[in-house]
C-alpha cells in the first residue's frame, strides 16, 4: 500500500497538501465497487426495485382490519410492554418470545392498527433481504433474485394471510436469519457461522411452537453436510454441530429464565404443552386432508409459476452436477418447511407463512441448477445465460403483478377480509371500535363477549378479565367451568360501561358439552345493567346494516350473525 501511495501523482503536487490521505481514502472505496461482479451489481439494482414495489404495495394495507390473532398478539405485545405477568396476567398457546417479538413491534412503531401493519412491513422486507442474501451466498446473486421475487409475492398471497401482521411473519423472517447463517458457514466453516444460526432458528421455535421443524430441519442439514464432506472429522461435527445446538438453547434457556424470574414458570408449561396436546388432537386425518387441499388450492390460484418453480427444485436435484450435500439441504428445507403446517390438521392460511422462506429457497435453487447444468452440458460461460433466464422469471413477475394489480394497489380491504375470513366479524369489530371511540372516555371500560379481543386494541382498553380470548372459557377442558366463573367475577367487579356482545358462532366459539352458565349469566346482568344502543346486522352478500341508538327502534336483525352494543345505565 505505501509503493502505491508513492506512485500516485497527487502526492508529488504539494508536500503539504493532504491529497496522499485522499487517496488512499478512495483506494479502498474503489476496491469495494470492483469486488462486486457485473451479476451482483445487476441483481443488486434489481433487488433495490423489488423492495421498492413491496412497500408501495404493502402501504396499500396499512389500514386492514385485524383479524382475531393478530389482534390479541398485539394486544399481549402492548401488556408485555405494561410490565404484566406472561401466562398470569395473560396467557396464549405460545412460548414467551412471540409476547416480546409484538412487544418489540408495538414499543416501536406503537399501539395502532397503522403502527403493526408499519412494523410488521419491516419485518417483511429484512426477511427478503435475508433470502436474497443467503441464496447468494449459497448459490449466486441471479439465484438470490429468484428467491427474494417469489418470496415478495408469495408472502403477499391474500388467502394466505399475507397482508397481516400474524405471528408466522415473525418465524419466517427468523429461518431466513437462520439460513444466512448457514449460508455463511457453508462457506466458511466457522463454529460461530453455526452458533448465530442456531439462535436465529431458535428465536423461530420460540415465537411459534411449530418452528420446531424448522430447528430440526437445521440440525440434520448440519450433519448431511459433515456427511457429504470430503473431511469428515468428528471434532469437526461436535464443534458445528454443538455450536447450532448451543444457540438454539441458548434462546430457549433465556426466554425460560426470565419467565421463571416472573415466577409463571408453571403456568407457561400448562398453556404450552397440556393444552395444545387436546389442541392438536381434534381434527380427523381425514378431514384434515380435505382442509389442506382446499386451502392450499387457494393459495396455488394466481401464483402458479412461483410454487411450480419451487417443486422443480425436487426434480433437479437428480442432475449430476448437484452437490449431495446441496441435495439433502434442499430435501430437507422442503419437507420440514411443509411440516409447519401439519401439527392439528387445521391448515389454516397463515400457517403456510412459515413455509415461505423454504419455498423461495427453493426456486432460487431451481434457478441455479438449470443455469449451472446448461452451462456445464454446453460449456456456456457467458452472464448472458443468467441474465436471459433472470429477465424471463422477471418477465414473469411482472405479469403477476399486472394480473393482481386491484389487489397490490386498489385494494378494497373490506371485501379481502371478507374474502379471506368469510363470515368472521372482523370488519364489524373495527367499524364497532370506530364508533366507541369516539363516545368513549379515559375512565370507561369495555367487555368484548366473544372472541374479538382486536377491539381491545383498538380502544386501547383493558380486558375486565385475563380471558381476554373469549373460546378458552368455553373450549371443551376440565378447566373451563373454573374459568368461566373466574371472567364472571372480574367483569361484575369492573362494571365495564360498554358490552360488545357477539351473537355469532365463529366468534364465540362454544365447544359442545360446555357450561352454559356464562351465557345464563350474560342474559340476567344485560337486563339488569345495560341499554341496547347499537345493532351490527351482518347480511348475505358480505354487507353489514350499522344501525345506532334511534335508528334501532322496531329493528330486528335479519342475519343470525349479529353485534350488539350496550351501554351501562
Amino acid at each position: 500500500m505505501k509503493k502505491e501511495k508513492n506512485k500516485s501523482p497527487k502526492a508529488n503536487l504539494d508536500e503539504k497538501a493532504p491529497a496522499p490521505v485522499a487517496s488512499s481514502e478512495m483506494k479502498p472505496q474503489a476496491g469495494l465497487l470492483q469486488k462486486f461482479s457485473l451479476e451482483d451489481k445487476v441483481n443488486f439494482i434489481l433487488l433495490f426495485f423489488l423492495l421498492m414495489a413491496v412497500i408501495s404495495i404493502r402501504l396499500n394495507f396499512l389500514s386492514i382490519p385485524f383479524e382475531r390473532d393478530e389482534g390479541i398478539y398485539s394486544y399481549y405485545g402492548k401488556l408485555l410492554n405494561e410490565g404484566k405477568i406472561p401466562y398470569k396476567d395473560f396467557y396464549e398457546q405460545k412460548f414467551p418470545g412471540l409476547f416480546y417479538l409484538y412487544a418489540v413491534v408495538v414499543s416501536i412503531f406503537g399501539d395502532t392498527l397503522e403502527g403493526m401493519h408499519k412494523g410488521f412491513l419491516y419485518i417483511n422486507i429484512a426477511t427478503i433481504l435475508f433470502v436474497f442474501f443467503g441464496v447468494r451466498k449459497l448459490f449466486s446473486a441471479s439465484a438470490g433474485t429468484v428467491s427474494a421475487i417469489a418470496f415478495s409475492f408469495l408472502s403477499l398471497t391474500p388467502v394466505l394471510s399475507g397482508f397481516t401482521v400474524q405471528a408466522e411473519h415473525g418465524v419466517a423472517m427468523f429461518v431466513s436469519l437462520g439460513i444466512l447463517f448457514y449460508a455463511y458457514a457453508r462457506k466458511s466453516g466457522l463454529w460461530y457461522h453455526y452458533f448465530f444460526m442456531g439462535l436465529a432458528m431458535g428465536m423461530a421455535f420460540m415465537v411459534k411452537t411449530s418452528g420446531v421443524f424448522l430447528v430440526a430441519a437445521g440440525g440434520l442439514i448440519v450433519i448431511t453436510d459433515f456427511i457429504f464432506s470430503k473431511d469428515r472429522k468428528i471434532k469437526t461435527l461436535l464443534v458445528n454441530a454443538g455450536s447450532y445446538g448451543g444457540g438454539g438453547l441458548l434462546v430457549v434457556a433465556t426466554f425460560f429464565m426470565i419467565i421463571l424470574a416472573k415466577g409463571s414458570f408453571k403456568e407457561m408449561i400448562f398453556w404450552t404443552y397440556y393444552i395444545p396436546k387436546r389442541y392438536v388432537s381434534k381434527v380427523p386425518f381425514h378431514d384434515g386432508i380435505q382442509y389442506f387441499k382446499m386451502v392450499f388450492g387457494a393459495i396455488y390460484e394466481h401464483h402458479e409459476f412461483f410454487w411450480i418453480g419451487a417443486f422443480l427444485a425436487l426434480g433437479l436435484i437428480l442432475l449430476p452436477t448437484v452437490k449431495w450435500a446441496t441435495k439433502a439441504f434442499v430435501v430437507l428445507l422442503f419437507v420440514f418447511s411443509m411440516l409447519t403446517v401439519v401439527p392439528g390438521f387445521y391448515f389454516y392460511g397463515h400457517y403456510f407463512i412459515q413455509t415461505l422462506p423454504g419455498i423461495a429457497i427453493l426456486s432460487g435453487f431451481t434457478f441455479f441448477a438449470i443455469t449451472d447444468f446448461i452451462s456445464s452440458k454446453f460449456q456456456v460461460r457467458s452472464p448472458m445465460l443468467k441474465f436471459g433466464l433472470l429477465g424471463v422469471f422477471v418477465m414473469f413477475g411482472c405479469t403477476h403483478v399486472e394480473g393482481m394489480k386491484d389487489y397490490y394497489f386498489s385494494p378494497d380491504v373490506e371485501q379481502i377480509v371478507r374474502g379471506v375470513y368469510g363470515t368472521n366479524p372482523f370488519p364489524e369489530a373495527y367499524e364497532v371500535s370506530n364508533y366507541l371511540s369516539t363516545h368513549i372516555k379515559p375512565e370507561d371500560q369495555v367487555l368484548v363477549f366473544g372472541s374479538e379481543p382486536e377491539i381491545y386494541f383498538y380502544l386501547h382498553k383493558k380486558s375486565p378479565s385475563r380471558h381476554a380470548y373469549f373460546s378458552a372459557i368455553v373450549d371443551n377442558v376440565p378447566e373451563h367451568k373454573q374459568w368461566q366463573r373466574e371472567f364472571v367475577s372480574d367483569v361484575e367487579k369492573v362494571k365495564p360501561k360498554y358490552l360488545v356482545v357477539f351473537h355469532n358462532a365463529i366468534s364465540i366459539l362454544a365447544q359442545p358439552n360446555t357450561d352454559q352458565y356464562v351465557f345464563q349469566w350474560l342474559d340476567k346482568y344485560i337486563a339488569q345493567s345495560y341499554t341496547l344502543i347499537g345493532i351490527v346486522d351482518q347480511l348475505d352478500g358480505g354487507t353489514s346494516k350499522y344501525l345506532w341508538r334511534e335508528q334501532i327502534q322496531n329493528y330486528k336483525p335479519v342475519s343470525q350473525n349479529v353485534v350488539y352494543i350496550l351501554e351501562r345505565h
